[in-house]
């Protein structure tokens, strides 16, 4: 303790908060909308229980119907920034999306949460609120995510937008005779995105090392 006075470092560390981010459900609900997944690749259903039944929800749904409020929100930080809770058993009443940004400030920080677009299955049991530690908060990528020159361009484009890109369909992330490398490139990243999509590639760039420093001792 005194050492850390003496020069003059923080006396409290807080670990990151990794919660599960299953992306591969959101990418694949992005190419939906043109008809690109296939049997494997179709999103992936959770089962939950809403008014005493066994109800089908992706993930995805939380954040294409999520309040009007967050639209500028990419996914990434939106993940960091929210999460699902149930409602308190005074029954909240679902206000509409008008009634809505008259009630809530724009911060999107109301203690009660906001709700879901209308369409989402639990609109009427669940709403939207914010994490006390979003600064802290790092998804943790369930899957290895592609890579930007050896897997397929498309995937990886597609997938570098649906993190990155607010959208609510596929059709805010590209237009139809659009490729997903044509909109990747064509979307303004902001530096922090930019940042973060640079950092994913690092351990590729680690293992890329690995092999080519093998590559030189087997080689003499």
């Amino acid at each position: 303790m005194i050492s850390l006075y003496l020069l003059k470092n923080p006396d409290h560390y807080t670990s990151p908060n990794f919660i599960p981010f299953y992306w591969k459900t959101y990418v694949s609900t992005a190419r939906s909308f043109f008809g690109e997944n296939d049997s494997t690749s179709e999103p992936k259903l959770i089962l939950t229980k809403r008014w005493d039944k066994i109800v089908g929800l992706s993930s995805s749904l939380d954040y294409t119907h999520c309040p009007v409020q967050h639209v500028n929100y990419n996914l990434y930080n939106w993940v960091c920034s929210f999460y699902k809770v149930a409602k308190r058993k005074s029954k909240d009443k679902v206000l509409s999306d008008l009634e809505t940004e008259l009630k809530y400030s724009k911060s999107a920080k109301s203690t009660k949460g906001l709700p879901f677009l209308a369409g989402h299955p639990l609109v009427e049991t669940h709403v939207i609120s914010t994490r006390r530690n979003s600064f802290i908060t790092v998804p943790n990528f369930i899957g290895a995510l592609p890579r930007p020159n050896k897997d397929d361009r498309e995937y990886y484009c597609c997938t570098m937008l649906t993190l990155f890109c607010p959208w609510r369909t596929g059709e805010d992330l590209k237009k139809k005779d659009q490729s997903w490398h044509e909109a990747f490139e064509a979307y303004d990243f902001c530096e922090q995105s930019q940042l973060y999509m640079k950092n994913m590639n690092i351990r590729f760039e680690c293992l890329d090392a690995r092999d080519d420093f093998r590559a030189q001792l087997k080689s003499g």
